[in-house]
């Protein structure tokens, strides 16, 4: 076995640089979902999580470094001797890449450079000027492969939390984890770069149920000792419930344990429809990311329960929606575009993402568009990959020009705003409902989860104040004042403290107006993280430097939809 050291990295901040495509960042509610929502966004900076899955599984000592700036970078390199520099990217940040690429050559010749991620799907001839090494598989097995390690050991699952999102810049204490249950997805979309970059294949990294619930027991125990107020999980895996098995095994231990938990994770219609809305709460779901797509999108794994009936139920249990539609099929004009983005609304998903149907490099579609010359001009040779990102459409669509549908999803996102108002009342009131709708349940998980969510709906009542005031409407002004009335008129009167900070979240709103519009603290700061060598046993211990390396955007909130783009989840995933 080598005694190499590995350093592992994202691209370099800053984002939003001129020529940029519009979601690419470290950010993925702000950038893809809560956008044009103004001073109400979702803000979390979403951590390559992927690469500290690496570091934590081999055995050679590892630094992995979250958004360095390029100074923060180069003194890393200079400090520091390393033979691997790993560097995770996606197609719309190949031209950050490059510029790190020469860096390394300059301040660390020796260093062998391998590159990893999503934008591995580029040819070898457009990689192979920058890299040593390209992953293109699963991350761990190809890190233990070249370092010489055991690549059957099983995979730890590192304890490594970061912030709870952020609403009005507010700060809060509560620190969410990641568990990873598997990667690559089964439905095999044709524009779907996680289900075509592993062919289809699902990847576990969690096999059972009873191994995932005593991931989560592991990781609140960790967070106890470190004195973490850890509030929840989000569960990374493109349609958890897909795996029936592994799912009901799960929902068995946590029967057997009696406490509800806090999760967030992914499904499509297919794989939430074998569940009643009861066991999805009961397993701990508090927020789930599902597709919409289209009405005629025809994908498999929208085939199950009725829209409809699938959303009311689960926003019945306090399970609030985030759910993707795509613009762009071959089949939309702007008037059923527009039919379908009615019923999309009519559905009321608390949160949502409009994407462009966009050919991302290695899936079917964008086969198709190369072998039917479909790509526009600027695409076809030595294109700008920077608006890979599904904000931008790279191929001739028989209804619309690139710049109207851009310009169409822009106004969608503006509309959905104005229809269906801040998410985070469309999440309060669907949490409250949940309260209101457990609250007297016979089952012990689901009561625990009612009072749960009372206490979510209590701790967000300053968030409504700014909505009662700012929201983008008359109506949804209205809806937030409803709201509040509602809540107190059943959960008791606020008190001198909750309508101190009531005032207290007018004020944070201006702020947060303030630093948005003058670009003031806007950018990810570095997350430095250093893992030492396991003993002989195998046995990881937390990252040695997590405490004191620990450096977290004090402004900033974070996974890719089961449509999967380039986001800047996608990024992380490998």
């Amino acid at each position: 076995m080598t005694e190499a050291r590995v350093l592992l990295t994202t691209v370099c901040r800053p984002f939003g640089e001129a020529g940029e495509g519009d979601s690419v960042g470290a950010e993925l509610f702000h950038a893809q979902v809560t956008r044009e929502q103004g001073i109400f966004s979702y803000r979390q900076v979403i951590r390559c999580w992927g690469l500290d899955y690496i570091a934590e599984n081999i055995q050679a000592p590892a630094v992995v470094l979250h958004y360095p700036s390029e100074r923060e970078f180069v003194r890393e390199l200079k400090n520091h001797r390393y033979e691997y520099v790993g560097i995770n990217f996606v197609v719309a940040t190949f031209h950050k890449l490059k510029g790190m690429t020469q860096l390394i050559r300059s301040h660390a010749p020796g260093a062998k450079i391998i590159l990893g991620g999503y934008g591995t799907v580029l040819s070898d001839a457009e990689l192979m000027p920058y890299a040593d090494l390209i992953c293109r598989e699963e991350g761990i097995g190809f890190m233990r492969s070249l370092l010489g390690e055991d690549t059957e050991r099983p995979i730890a699952h590192p304890y490594v939390p970061v912030e709870s999102p952020r609403v009005y810049s507010y700060p809060l204490k509560t620190k969410v984890a990641h568990i990873t249950g598997g990667l690559g997805c089964p439905n095999g979309c044709d524009f779907c770069c996680t289900s075509h970059f592993f062919n289809r294949r699902y990847i576990p990294f969690v096999r059972s149920g009873q191994e995932l619930h005593k991931i989560v027991l592991d990781m609140e125990r960790q967070a106890e000792e470190a004195g973490d107020d850890l509030s929840g999980f989000i569960l990374i895996d493109e349609d958890f419930f897909l795996q029936e098995k592994r799912a009901r095994e799960f929902l068995q231990c946590v029967r057997e344990r009696g406490k509800p938990l806090s999760i967030m994770g992914f499904g499509s219609v297919r794989g939430l429809s074998k569940f009643t809305a009861d066991e999805i709460a009961e397993m701990g779901f508090d927020i789930i990311w599902t597709a919409f797509e289209g009405t005629e999108s025809s994908f498999g794994k929208l085939k199950g329960k009725s829209f409809p009936q699938l959303y009311s139920s689960l926003k019945s249990r306090g399970v609030a929606l985030l759910s993707s539609m795509i613009i762009g099929f071959p089949y939309q004009d702007r008037a059923k575009v527009m039919e379908e983005f009615r019923i999309f609304t009519e559905l009321s998903p608390a949160l949502w993402q409009i994407l462009i149907y966009f050919a991302f490099p290695g899936t079917p579609l964008h086969r198709r568009m190369l072998e039917n010359n479909r790509f526009l001009p600027e695409y076809q040779n030595n294109p700008d990959y920077r608006t890979f990102d599904g904000f931008s459409m790279h191929f001739a669509h028989p209804n619309f020009s690139a710049s109207e549908l851009k310009d169409l999803q822009r106004d969608l996102y503006r509309k959905s705003f104005q229809i269906l108002g801040p998410s985070l009342v469309q999440v309060i009131r669907v949490w409250f409902e949940g309260y209101r709708n457990l609250r007297n349940s016979s089952n012990p998980i689901l009561f625990g989860r009612a009072q749960r969510m009372k206490e979510y709906v209590r701790d967000a009542v300053p968030a409504l104040y700014p909505a009662m005031l700012f929201g983008p409407n008359k109506a949804r002004r209205s809806e937030a004042k409803i709201l509040l009335d509602e809540v107190t008129q059943d959960t008791g009167d606020l008190s001198m403290k909750e309508r101190l900070l009531c005032l207290g979240s007018i004020g944070l709103s201006f702020w947060t107006w303030l630093t948005t519009r003058l670009n003031i603290r806007q950018q990810p700061r570095l997350v430095r993280i250093q893992y030492p060598a396991t003993g002989p046993g195998g046995t990881q211990n937390m990252p040695t430097e997590s405490k004191k390396s620990y450096h977290v955007n004090m402004v900033s909130v974070g996974p890719s939809s089961p449509a999967c783009s380039s986001s800047a989840e996608a990024a992380c995933k490998k």
